[in-house]
């Protein structure tokens, strides 16, 4: 998470940032429950209240989520094991 809250914000490009975990049951969000630290993306204040209220869509956040993985992996961050 660290890693994820020195990048810009991933929609407009801002800082400073917050990090946002996706909310999905699918990806095992539920009662107190928060996805992993996986699937997370920086965003700045008004980004974030954005993907809460769905003003950025489910959809746009797993995108944003699988360029962050990418980028991760590419900059030796995760390894695929």
């Amino acid at each position: 998470m660290e890693w994820v809250a020195e990048h810009p914000c991933i929609h407009c490009g801002t800082h400073p940032v917050q990090v946002h975990h996706l909310r999905s049951s699918s990806l095992g969000a539920g009662m107190g429950r928060k996805v992993p630290d996986y699937f997370t993306i920086p965003v700045c204040q008004q980004c974030h209240s954005d993907c809460h209220s769905l003003e950025h869509d489910k959809e746009t956040q797993y995108r944003w989520t699988l360029q962050m993985i990418g980028r991760a992996m590419e900059s030796g961050v995760l390894k695929m094991s």
